[in-house]
């Protein structure tokens, strides 16, 4: 059997292991040694979702001629935080731009931006997924006295009335939202992870 991680190859000597479920059990206590979480699981090419994980966990080494394994490690979820921050302070900027666009006829910016701020809240939401794997150094993140979840449940009201206002054209609405409501708030996320 293969040993695959992140695309490399391991070099491994099976010891007491007898199925899948050893060889992973294994593994994820090497990996949390290293403050490193899988986040994906493929047995001969096929990607185990985790209503099969167990079956799959079942097998029989013999009977599997590769595993691959996506791993990430806490320091990267850290840097894609960072990354993310700078990311958010641009998209903030954009937002900024927003009621002066709108009221000399640069619509078509004012959308562009708008669908930047969707892609970096996207890319947000994807590393708050990861930074759960690592509840102690993660878990701790505050935003207005909020933490993350919180932080989001107020956010995503703001993101409704913006998507109301551009089916409806309320131009007014989407500055002043653009201006005084997402802005600040995106202030706030970036300074609170641009440190991790």
């Amino acid at each position: 059997m293969e040993l695959f991680i992140n695309g490399q190859k391991l070099d491994i000597t099976l010891e007491n292991e007898k199925t899948v479920g050893d060889v992973l059990r294994s593994f994820e206590q090497t990996a949390s040694q290293n403050r490193c979480a899988t986040i994906g699981v493929q047995i001969d090419g096929k990607k185990i979702e985790a209503q099969d994980f167990d079956a799959a966990a079942a097998a029989e080494i013999e009977s599997v001629k590769k595993i691959e394994l996506s791993v990430v490690q806490e320091d990267a979820v850290a840097e894609a935080f960072k990354n993310a921050a700078a990311d958010i302070n641009d998209t903030v900027g954009l937002m900024a731009q927003i009621p002066a666009q709108l009221q000399s006829g640069g619509d078509s910016k004012a959308r562009a931006s708008i669908a930047r701020l969707a892609d970096t809240v996207d890319n947000f939401c994807h590393i708050i997924a990861l930074s759960t794997l690592f509840p102690e150094r993660f878990g701790k993140i505050k935003i207005d006295g909020k933490n993350l979840s919180g932080f989001f449940e107020d956010f995503m009201p703001i993101f409704n009335d913006l998507n109301g206002a551009l089916e409806s054209g309320d131009t007014v609405t989407l500055g002043d939202l653009a201006e005084y409501e997402i802005s600040p708030r995106l202030s706030s996320l970036a300074e609170a992870v641009k440190e991790l």
